[in-house]
């Protein structure tokens, strides 16, 4: 990027003229993704990235950033940096509309296919089993989102629990499953608009399942062998709205938003 401040001006200044449409996002996002792979970045640079994060709603990366740059900043830059701050807190939070870059979200992913020796298996001290998925497989598609396979709330990284043994088969067929939980999009459109959901949008179609965002899932077998899946995800068509997904085996059961989450 040849000048990265003339690149900013443009891309605020059509981000606000449209009053930020996805290219405008997308632009923006370009100018992070090359500010995070600056090594040592100025102060220009680090001011440009928190403005930005500001500007698309994530402000707690852009106070982390100006936190950094105040350690090293002089007169002018405190000023500048106090500045922004104080805009940053007198927004009101539960109305900041978050944009995120949602090209990734668009390309077809290919299903996250496990062998038998990717499940690691081992017993609870209640005697149930958790099944963990080898180190080796960075991520899993579910609903064509790649969730990283690492854990979610700092405890090691589980999304499949069993209250019995798994043997071949059940190994063999969660594998199946996975495979479908990645290729799912005509299912959860033709559950989600035929349900009576409160707080749904109407008549969804794939510009909304794009903007979903998988935060965690968790596959439960039970003694039957029946798989209960539960997926929580934030709609972005509602500014990020969370909403719980529970999946029994192959059949849609519930569509639930949380507005906790």
């Amino acid at each position: 990027m040849k000048d990265v401040t003339k690149e900013f001006i443009n891309a605020e200044s059509e981000f606000l003229k449209s009053n930020g449409s996805e290219k405008s996002v997308e632009k923006l996002y370009d100018i992070i993704y090359f500010l995070e792979d600056v090594k040592e970045p100025t102060f220009d640079e680090e001011f440009i990235l928190a403005k930005i994060y500001n500007m698309l709603g994530s402000n707690i990366f852009a106070s982390k950033i100006m936190a950094r740059s105040l350690e090293k900043s002089d007169v002018i830059q405190t000023a500048k940096l106090k500045e922004l701050e104080s805009k940053i807190h007198s927004r009101d939070i539960w109305n900041i509309k978050i944009y995120r870059d949602l090209r990734d979200s668009k390309i077809k992913k290919a299903s996250t296919k496990l062998t038998v020796e990717d499940f690691i298996i081992s017993q609870t001290n209640h005697g149930s089993y958790d099944v963990k998925i080898s180190e080796k497989i960075k991520n899993i598609v579910i609903l064509n989102k790649n969730v990283p396979n690492e854990a979610v709330w700092g405890d090691n990284a589980c999304f499949v629990f069993s209250e019995k043994k798994p043997d071949l088969y059940i190994l063999l067929l969660l594998s199946e499953y996975i495979i479908w939980l990645g290729q799912i999009k005509d299912e959860i459109l033709y559950f989600y608009n035929g349900s009576d959901i409160i707080g749904k949008l109407q008549n969804v179609s794939t510009d909304w399942f794009d903007g979903l965002r998988v935060f965690n899932f968790y596959i439960s077998i039970d003694e039957n062998d029946s798989f209960n899946t539960q997926i929580t995800l934030y709609d972005y068509l509602q500014n990020d709205y969370g909403f719980r997904l529970k999946i029994e085996n192959f059949i849609f059961k519930q569509i639930e938003y949380d507005p906790i989450l």
